[in-house]
């Protein structure tokens, strides 16, 4: 840990500014990932409508991916990432105030893409931005800042809500001034991102579009990144946009409550992250991507049938740091067999495959909640089947991993050549 935090002190200013940045933006989306649910029911609509605007983000996620590297390729980082800032507030903004189907599809697709240019960029600039030596570091404390934002998003989402909804406001209301206070945090990342230069990545070799790069004879590499991703985004979306609602309808428990529970689950992340570089060191990249989420499957089955409140959050907490301690880890892996040129595109096809996935299986994650009540035994919920699914693709996913990468498995170890 000392090691770690003596690396840290050696990145560079324009690393620093972008992880405070990063922190406000990723701190708001967390209000909008607490609170867009339980909005979209207290104005009157059900899981399946959720479902809809869940996908409505996908879809300008998916929309936002090539155009988001090619903005960061002519604009840079500083004008790249205002644009993020403002986009995500004014669609935060306006899914609060809207209360028809159609318009909060388009303020959530808008939040998709909006989150999206920031999540394009983050890798990129994080490589041109750190020296091999403590790159897996900057990586883990640009994952680590992202994960404290989720915990600490939540954990004020749901206190601010509950706070002005015991204040006599009707919950649609409280809902939507907590929304508000989120997407002012948005506009406040403003600050350091604006600090950052106006240097554009340097892509000495790199000829054409992204499409153009696409036609490359070793597109092979795209379909290896985005294969497994396009699995792991098909079996979270069937199940974690609903987790807030899974706890608030199995449990009955209130938003600042809900708001703990999310928050714990990122703390959590937080905490592991600081052995990812350990674990790295002596499996590698691949094992150790495939080990963690492997070892988060059993967490899942505990979800889909405990009635227990605290097994339930165990189960969650534990879940969660194990699936997303392999996202930073994965993603240092793509960059490292990645040619400098190519990274902002590369970057982007690994989101598109999940996204894609996690877009395709919103709307079925909806519908599946709410027809599969008590279909696995009477007293189950509807909270079951989407889960043992998601097992099911996450499982999938893992396999190719393991079979498409496994080459690469001594990469980042200790000693490896």
């Amino acid at each position: 840990m000392a090691t770690s935090f003596a690396l840290y002190r050696e990145f560079s200013r324009p690393a620093r500014s972008f992880l405070v940045g990063s922190f406000l933006l990723e701190l708001a989306f967390g209000f909008l990932w607490t609170l867009q649910n339980l909005y979209v029911r207290s104005v009157g609509f059900g899981e399946f409508e959720a479902g809809v605007l869940l996908a409505s983000s996908a879809v300008g996620v998916l929309t936002a991916t090539f155009p988001s590297a090619s903005l960061y390729e002519r604009l840079g980082p500083r004008r790249s990432l205002s644009i993020s800032c403002f986009a995500l507030a004014v669609a935060i903004s306006g899914l609060a105030l809207s209360t028809t189907l159609p318009m909060l599809v388009v303020f959530a697709f808008a939040s998709g893409a909006a989150v999206t240019l920031h999540r394009v960029v983050s890798a990129p600039f994080v490589v041109s931005e750190s020296t091999p030596a403590v790159r897996t570091h900057l990586f883990q404390a640009e994952f680590a800042t992202h994960a404290a934002a989720m915990a600490v998003g939540p954990l004020l989402a749901g206190f601010i809500a509950a706070r002005l909804e015991g204040s006599a406001l009707l919950e649609p209301e409280a809902l939507r001034w907590a929304l508000i206070a989120g997407a002012s945090t948005a506009l406040i990342a403003l600050l350091p991102f604006r600090a950052l230069g106006d240097r554009i990545p340097d892509l000495k070799g790199r000829t054409g579009s992204v499409l153009e790069v696409l036609r490359r004879p070793n597109r092979h590499l795209w379909t290896r990144l985005t294969a497994p991703h396009l699995f792991m985004g098909l079996g979270a979306g069937i199940t974690i946009p609903f987790i807030n609602l899974f706890f608030t309808d199995r449990f009955d428990i209130g938003k600042d409550s809900l708001g703990l529970v999310m928050s714990t689950s990122s703390a959590a992340m937080v905490v592991g992250t600081l052995l990812t570089p350990l674990v790295v060191a002596r499996l590698g990249l691949v094992k150790a991507t495939i080990l963690t989420e492997a070892l988060s499957l059993p967490f899942f089955l505990i979800l889909a049938f405990t009635g227990n409140y605290a097994l339930a959050i165990g189960a969650f907490i534990l879940r969660s740091a194990l699936m997303n301690l392999a996202h930073p880890i994965w993603r240092n892996l793509i960059m490292e067999i990645t040619p400098a040129e190519w990274r902002a595109p590369v970057n982007s096809m690994s989101m598109l495959g999940w996204n894609l996935g996690w877009g395709l299986s919103n709307i079925a994650g909806g519908r599946i909640i709410e027809v599969t009540g008590g279909l696995l035994g009477e007293g189950t919920d509807g909270y079951a089947v989407p889960m043992l699914l998601t097992i099911g693709l996450y499982s999938i996913a893992i396999l190719l991993e393991a079979t498409l990468f496994w080459r690469f498995r001594e990469l980042g170890r200790r000693g490896a050549r």
